[in-house]
């Protein structure tokens, strides 16, 4: 088959199907939406959907089996859900998580990102270790650190005991203190990989040409840094801000391996999972998550927000 003729085959399919590849713009943006539409419809059905039948039963009464005819009640059960004692103290615990992982997250992923952009020996076994904790379950790895935590024959305790810092084992997890530390660096060791990785892409986007332009006016790298680097890592900060908060809003797993539905460490999600399976209040459960899903693209959208202001 000659060239031309190929050519020529190749066009009529394209026009066959309604669409050139090389042809206007418009026809490549109609490509664009033909391309997206199963994504577009997965969305809807797994995403969007669930979302509708969970707003319109939490506006209605609550009944044994979220298939029974309910009443309509209006906004009753997310004034319901708000007045539990519960409610304000799990969201006061879940506020500490989010600063106290953030606290942890930024700074530790962008020391982490600054040492692993340039390249050197052994650099993609050091990242493949790096990225394995983000790899592994959330609850496999509350396992792995349960017996860590353990208070007979955990790990902690003994290198203490060992150590002489202690003289008997302790119970951290039924501290308040101690173990909603615990819980944050359990939640950050799985997290931690994931921020550095979004720094490194950040860092690896920026020109090498800028730092050598520096460099011959005399900056030094801690000058590169600050007034380089961190200006234009800007995207990849709100990227990391974004993924950090909603993980943190929505820890879950960790805290119910690690101290089960305790209330000293119970988190604003965990009380949604209370108040829907436990207590059986499907209605009052789901306003509360949608409380909680608000909140959390409020958030998102702020962090968006101050970005914009800052770039503009």
């Amino acid at each position: 088959m000659t060239t031309g003729s190929t050519s020529g085959t190749w066009g009529s399919a394209r026009r066959l199907l309604g669409f050139d590849l090389t042809g206007s713009a418009r026809e490549g943006a109609n490509l664009g939406r033909l391309l997206v539409l199963p994504a577009i419809a997965f969305t809807a059905i797994l995403i969007i959907y669930p979302l509708i039948v969970g707003i319109n039963t939490s506006l209605h009464e609550n009944v044994p089996t979220l298939s029974a005819p309910a009443d309509f009640v209006g906004l009753e059960n997310y004034t319901n859900a708000l007045k539990q004692p519960s409610v304000g103290s799990s969201a006061v615990q879940t506020v500490w998580y989010v600063l106290l992982a953030l606290a942890i997250e930024i700074p530790a992923g962008l020391a982490i990102a600054a040492l692993l952009h340039r390249k050197f020996r052994g650099r993609g076994l050091v990242m493949a270790i790096l990225i394995l904790p983000w790899a592994l379950p959330s609850v496999v790895s509350g396992v792995l650190w349960r017996r860590v935590f353990d208070p007979d024959s955990g790990l902690l305790n003994s290198a203490l005991v060992q150590l002489g810092i202690i003289s008997e084992p302790h119970v951290w997890l039924a501290d308040k203190g101690w173990a909603t530390l615990f819980i944050v660096c359990v939640h950050v060791w799985g997290m931690l990989p994931l921020v550095a990785l979004v720094f490194i892409a950040g860092m690896q986007a920026i020109p090498d040409d800028v730092y050598a332009a520096s460099a011959v006016d005399g900056a030094t790298p801690w000058k590169q840094f600050r007034h380089i680097t961190l200006p234009l890592l800007l995207p990849s900060l709100v990227v990391s801000l974004v993924v950090g908060t909603v993980n943190a809003i929505n820890i879950f797993d960790e805290i119910y391996v690690l101290n089960g539905t305790a209330l000293n460490t119970r988190s604003i999600l965990m009380e949604v999972y209370n108040q829907t399976f436990i207590s059986g209040q499907f209605a009052q459960g789901l306003a509360l998550a949608i409380l909680v899903a608000v909140v959390t693209g409020a958030l998102a959208i702020a962090y968006t927000l101050l970005l914009r202001r800052r770039t503009v």
